[in-house]
């Protein structure tokens, strides 16, 4: 099947939902809107109207404004804080009526480009627990992506929280070296199991809290809004960085190279160099980070050792191996193990 996507200028947005919420946090501080929306191609007046869209790199503009207005570091994890359910139609329905934990990820993977526009979440399973990778969407985040990882964090450990009227024991690992100044924000809202320089963005949680009763959920009225929801939205398209990504993943096991992603894409080479530039990636940043996130996986997840992920992966040697994943995460494969052993994320 011919991937389908969305890009990062494509408008359908609604200005009037995330970006609002956005603005209200800083205006409260008596920032003027106009320094909020500088270079955004947007106005006060345009959100109020509730009928302006606007594209991910927009988006990313106004973040990147907002988070230079609130120097005090904790405006991520407020913004997270108020994020879901929220009022972003569907999608924000079947948060609300979500029973347990497992229904609210599965609405948060099908609409995952509404209600987690710029870092999507993919959540899978094994044994013992279940885990939420947050991936880029649209166009790498560079500096912007600690405060989208801290705002999506936040977001869903507030929700788990609102729903399930308990702390949910989240346990939280970061792709980024711990902050040298603002460690304590972490700490009060998200709590002690934190793990820093992990090579990936990731929520782990024991799979027994996935079909616990949320007290504020409902059954029926989850089923009946998912068959509406997914009458009116039968696909969730991705972002295209996500789209490279997960057909990158699923040929994993394979020699692939640009040429073959331009063809499964249906464009040329040139074309797709041209894409990744203007979502400002690379077919190597994306191809690398797709293999890091695999090795984590196997490593750590699965419990192969660095024989068994070599052969995964297609390496030669296992040389080569541990110096690819060393580029990759800036750690040894040994080195890493003992990181998840001693955060407790060894799984």
């Amino acid at each position: 099947m011919k991937p389908t996507w969305y890009e990062c200028d494509q408008r359908y947005l609604p200005a009037h939902h995330q970006p609002a919420l956005l603005l209200d946090l800083l205006l409260v501080r008596d920032a003027g809107s106009h320094k909020v929306l500088k270079g955004t191609g947007l106005f006060y007046e345009d959100i109020i109207e509730g009928n302006r869209h606007i594209s991910a790199l927009q988006f990313q503009q106004l973040i990147s404004n907002s988070q230079k207005l609130a120097p005090e570091g904790d405006l991520s994890f407020r913004w997270g804080d108020n994020l879901w359910p929220g009022h972003y139609g569907l999608g924000s329905q079947l948060l609300s009526n979500a029973p347990d934990l497992k229904c609210a990820l599965q609405a948060l993977v099908q609409f995952r480009h509404t209600l987690s526009p710029l870092l999507v979440p993919r959540v899978f399973e094994d044994e013992h627990y279940c885990y939420v990778q947050w991936l880029e969407t649209c166009c790498d985040l560079a500096s912007l992506r600690p405060f989208m990882v801290e705002t999506s964090m936040m977001a869903l450990t507030s929700l788990s929280r609102w729903q399930s009227q308990t702390s949910l024991p989240w346990r939280y690992g970061f792709s980024y070296q711990a902050p040298t100044k603002g460690i304590e924000q972490y700490q009060v809202h998200l709590g002690e199991q934190l793990m820093f320089g992990l090579g990936v963005d990731v929520m782990v949680i024991e799979k027994c809290w996935l079909e616990r009763a949320w007290p504020k959920g409902s059954v029926t009225a989850f089923r009946a809004s998912w068959h509406e929801a997914t009458q009116l939205n039968p696909e969730s398209n991705s972002g295209f960085c996500e789209a490279v990504y997960d057909w990158l993943v699923k040929h994993i096991q394979q020699p692939v190279t640009l040429p073959d992603v331009a063809l499964a894409f249906d464009m040329s080479s040139a074309t797709l160099k041209r894409k990744l530039k203007k979502h400002r990636t690379s077919f190597q940043q994306i191809q690398d980070q797709a293999r890091l996130h695999m090795c984590l996986y196997l490593l750590h997840v699965k419990g192969m050792n660095n024989e068994q992920v070599a052969q995964q992966l297609l390496f030669n040697d296992l040389t080569n191996f541990r110096r690819a994943f060393k580029r990759w995460s800036g750690l040894t494969p040994s080195a890493s193990r003992q990181q998840f052993q001693l955060h407790s994320l060894a799984l």
